[in-house]
């Protein structure tokens, strides 16, 4: 009796129909028959290219986090915050869980999610079956729907637009550093082929399990 090999199915996402993997190159998408929802599609070198957006997201989070946004100037005295320091006024003005927010999801969880990605798409480049890809692709995913920069690069907008009548107020490199991590952010999320990371991931875990077989 043959046994169903899972790397040549998938199965659908929202109605669950069982079906044989197609293959598909360049920009195809594949809808499913049943419920015509998405089923898979083709993002050419993703892993590559994943590698490439988390290496220079991590980049990118040291300017972010590091240099002032914003630098205000008023009768001659100037202060410059950066995302942290905006933090730490946050919780001295008695909102610490206004203060917390910003340092996870403007800080922590994008560090998260670019360190992840490095992780998976670095092991997934060379062939290796290093532990937790499972586990790692998981989180990943999970902590993709909390990265939340585009809300605070808003609210950074939005103080300068109120300040700017009171003060003088001057972007700075982290601003401009936070504004093109926001896009590395947008492009790694829409690059990575989930289905494809998956695939390999089984199929690296697999050679594993038949590896152990075999020394046994």
């Amino acid at each position: 009796m043959s046994t169903l090999n899972r790397n040549d199915h998938i199965a659908c996402h929202e109605c669950d129909l069982l079906l044989s993997r197609p293959v598909i190159s360049g920009d195809e998408v594949v809808y499913c028959p049943r419920c015509g929802s998405r089923l898979i599609s083709s993002h050419p070198n993703s892993v590559e290219r994943s590698l490439a957006l988390a290496l220079a997201g991590l980049i990118l989070l040291l300017p972010a986090n590091l240099f002032p946004v914003l630098t205000l100037e008023v009768l001659g005295r100037q202060q410059a915050q950066t995302i942290f320091s905006s933090a730490m006024a946050l919780y001295d003005d008695n909102l610490p869980v206004v203060a917390l927010c910003i340092l996870l999801f403007a800080a922590l969880v994008p560090l998260t999610k670019f360190v992840l990605l490095t992780y998976l798409s670095l092991a997934l480049h060379l062939q290796k079956p290093w532990p937790g890809l499972a586990l790692a692709m998981r989180g990943y995913q999970h902590l993709d729907e909390w990265s939340m920069l585009e809300v605070y690069l808003i609210g950074v907008l939005v103080s300068v637009v109120k300040l700017v009548d009171i003060a003088e107020v001057h972007p700075g490199l982290g601003l401009y550093s936070l504004g093109t991590l926001i896009l590395v952010t947008t492009l790694s999320s829409s690059q990575l082929d989930p289905d494809l990371f998956w695939h390999q991931i089984e199929a690296l875990s697999e050679d594993v399990t038949k590896k152990e077989f075999a020394d046994e």
